[in-house]
């Protein structure tokens, strides 16, 4: 049988991406904060609002670890056990006996996000809050550019200001795909009982409609990413940055950050591998290489959210810096995940 030029041709384009992918090649930018975006419903990019979610990581005076989660769905998005994150308040901290995060009491009782109703606090500011009258203690959320306070009764009572320009991160698909906004506050106040420090993120999941973060329509599974970790670290003259590093197969990569100056830069390169546990299962570290500059994510000892049960991505707490900066910060978060079962580096072509 003879091989000819076009038989040839052929062969070499059975790995390209189908229409709509763009080899998973994901966009990052900053973008300006307009509280009225959380108040409308209209779509984005032909995307639907899957969820916001709250959370973050704080510390108390004694270093314990206190990791924040909740989930508010979209209107028509879906509620319950079965997403990514069910709607109750979520606490772990360390301190615990067995030496990792694990679940808080506190949260019981705490408001159901089905409960929770969106309006406008001010020309500026948008407020989410129980209704009144609905089963659960009272909680309330004020998301503005200059204003920021979060309370969740007997839980949870901080205040804070932005620190860096938002982000967002898009990753088109023919099917599936996620645009992703945050804005990052630096938070102080208290937090079961404890007075507490530390960085809150409002964060925005745009899919298509009966997309599901995790679960259905989701770009990261086509694009087989290994890690997501955000990040953020508040030095001793006042400077911060915050960032967002995801990476996985074939062109998938999102190594945004921004800094208190109003800087943000998106790499155009990356790599990153993924350093396992003995048991395979937690990570000990991920090694990362961003427009020619090492970084590296260091794993808290104390890190690791055991309290959230087995999962395909394991959630840990660390530091996010770049190799050759030895300062400490004041105060520091890096929470991410990463994906056992993907492997711990791309595979080379």
């Amino acid at each position: 049988m003879v091989t000819t030029h076009a038989d040839q041709a052929h062969s070499d384009f059975v790995g390209l991406s189908p229409t709509g992918s763009f080899n998973c090649a994901a966009l990052a930018s900053g973008r300006r904060f307009d509280a009225e975006e959380f108040l409308s419903d209209e779509p984005l990019l032909g995307l639907q609002r899957e969820a916001g979610y709250i959370w973050g990581t704080l510390r108390d005076d004694d270093g314990t670890l206190y990791c924040v989660m909740r989930r508010i769905a979209g209107p028509g998005a879906a509620q319950g056990s079965g997403q990514s994150l069910a709607g109750k308040l979520l606490v772990v901290s360390s301190g615990t006996p067995e030496g990792q995060l694990q679940l808080r009491r506190e949260p019981r009782g705490a408001a159901d996000s089905t409960d929770i109703e969106r309006r406008p606090h001010n020309d500026k500011a948008v407020r989410f809050a129980s209704a009144s009258g609905a089963a659960g203690r009272a909680m309330h959320l004020v998301l503005a550019e200059d204003e920021f306070a979060y309370y969740e009764s007997d839980v949870i009572d901080v205040r804070g200001k932005i620190v860096i320009p938002p982000l967002q991160w898009y990753l088109p698909g023919p099917q599936s795909a996620l645009l992703y906004i945050s804005q990052t506050w630096l938070v102080d106040g208290e937090l079961a009982g404890k007075p507490v420090r530390g960085f809150l993120f409002w964060e925005e999941a745009w899919m298509p409609p009966g997309g599901q973060l995790y679960v259905a329509k989701d770009p990261l599974q086509d694009a087989e990413y290994l890690t997501w970790y955000s990040w953020a670290n508040l030095w001793s003259d006042g400077s911060c940055e915050v960032g967002h590093f995801l990476f996985g197969q074939r062109d998938f990569h999102v190594g945004v950050t921004a800094d208190s100056s109003g800087v943000v830069t998106s790499a155009r390169t990356m790599d990153a591998v993924v350093t396992r546990a003995a048991d395979g299962y937690w990570h000990d570290g991920i090694a990362y290489q961003i427009d020619g500059v090492d970084w590296i994510c260091e794993p808290d000892p104390h890190g690791r959210m055991q309290g959230l049960g087995t999962m395909p991505n394991p959630q840990q707490e660390g530091r996010m810096h770049r190799v050759d900066d030895t300062r400490r910060p004041d105060v520091w978060m890096a929470w991410g995940e990463t994906v056992p079962a993907a492997g711990d580096r791309r595979r080379r072509v």
